[in-house]
């Protein structure tokens, strides 16, 4: 008979806690990447939107560094939603096609739905004219939330290669 009645072995224990570690080292690693190429995007495709009657450069760093923090947060859960799905917690190196799936369907979710509720339902801001739509959200945050990942997941694989092979 076990001496725990709970079946667990310390061993069980070291492994949640270095599955955990790899968790959030992963998903820090993705979402800093992620937030600046998102810092980037968000500068570049401030013409596509209007902000309404304060636009101007104080409005305009706000809405930029605001959107930045939301994209940090959708980066992180999608991480999360890669690793739950996939059950790997290094996705990007071991399941990098799945992983990278799950997290780009996440973040395309998580944007329609936020587009539409900013632009439509709270009136937050709104397209320029200058932005092209696809059922009425805009090509812009979605090309983002394909484009950003995919550029992050080559990066983070890029580096660990790097780093593998001697190269600091």
């Amino acid at each position: 008979m076990p001496a725990r009645a709970s079946g667990a072995v310390p061993g069980d224990a070291r492994h949640a806690r270095s599955r955990l570690r790899v968790l959030l080292r992963g998903a820090l690693a993705w979402t800093l990447v992620l937030f600046l190429l998102n810092l980037a995007w968000e500068f570049a495709q401030l013409p596509l939107y209007s902000l309404g009657p304060y636009e101007g450069w104080p409005r305009s760093a706000y809405a930029v560094l605001h959107c930045t923090v939301g994209d940090a947060g959708i980066a992180f859960a999608s991480y999360v939603a890669a690793f739950a799905l996939t059950r790997r917690p290094d996705w990007p190196l071991r399941r990098p096609l799945a992983g990278l799936g799950i997290a780009v369907i996440a973040s395309l979710a998580y944007t329609i739905w936020a587009e539409w509720r900013n632009v439509y339902v709270l009136g937050n801001w709104a397209y320029a004219r200058a932005m092209p739509t696809l059922g009425g959200i805009g090509l812009a945050p979605l090309m983002q939330w394909i484009a950003l990942p995919t550029l992050a997941l080559l990066y983070l694989r890029w580096r660990r290669h790097r780093s593998l092979s001697g190269h600091v």
